[in-house]
């Protein structure tokens, strides 16, 4: 029945912590611009509303003469329980690869995204752009969550030095695991998988990571593997 409301809606929209308690929601000119003009609904139409930290409410919404737009909750609060945790750990890809990548990862459920610099990575960002970055990959995930009705948030984070992520792994079997040809089948333990570049890991990062899995006999881009992993680990978490 949850599934069911929250796919039903109009619309499903991301509000700031605790705004789920008030009478009233006023949403931001992002969001009502979007319900409004976009998406052209009328006052009174379904939409749900979500905190991103799992607790989701059907509301109403009300375009005001003024040009505001507000939610008025219709129910009392929801809680959907956070799914089994799936990290997944990718070197950045190239152009808007990456922003796909987010995008389609958070649509199947992954729970967080963990960028790495890796030795053969050939996009890294510049320190001085790295919030920048990760707030616009941010909202790319928030975006998603909104089109796909998670209730929850996919965490965005990193970038980390790749050799140290999957070192992790090699003293902690709840580690991440690595993806590389040769490895063995995921299996529903494996919560966390780090992806290498196109150039594929280095001899030094293999040697310093844990336990390997095979994602299929080709070759995929990160962004695919990604995508591959975020919806195999999903799949065998339920």
């Amino acid at each position: 029945m949850t599934l069911e409301r929250l796919r039903s809606s109009a619309a499903h929209v991301l509000v700031d912590p605790g705004a789920l308690d008030d009478r009233a929601i006023v949403l931001s000119e992002d969001d009502a611009h979007h319900l409004r003009r976009v998406l052209r609904l009328r006052s009174g139409a379904a939409v749900t509303a979500t905190d991103g930290a799992g607790d989701w409410i059907d509301t109403e919404v009300v375009f005001g003469d003024n040009g505001s737009t507000e939610l008025r909750p219709t129910s009392d609060r929801q809680h959907a329980p956070r799914i089994a945790p799936v990290e997944i750990a990718a070197a950045i890809p190239k152009g808007d690869r990456l922003e796909w990548m987010a995008q389609k990862v958070t649509e199947l459920g992954a729970t967080t995204l963990v960028l790495l610099d890796a030795d053969h990575s050939v996009v890294r960002w510049p320190p001085e752009r790295v919030e920048r970055h990760l707030a616009r990959l941010q909202r790319i995930a928030d975006e998603a969550l909104r089109q796909s009705r998670r209730t929850w948030r996919l965490d965005v984070a990193g970038p980390t030095t790749a050799i140290d992520y999957v070192a992790a792994g090699a003293a902690d079997i709840t580690g991440p695991v690595i993806a590389e040809p040769g490895g063995r089948a995921l299996t529903e333990d494996d919560r966390c998988v780090a992806i290498g570049p196109e150039g594929g890991w280095s001899e030094r990062e293999l040697d310093a990571a844990g336990e390997r899995v095979d994602l299929g006999a080709t070759i995929l881009r990160t962004e695919t593997a990604a995508v591959a992993v975020a919806a195999r680990c999903v799949t065998i978490s339920r």
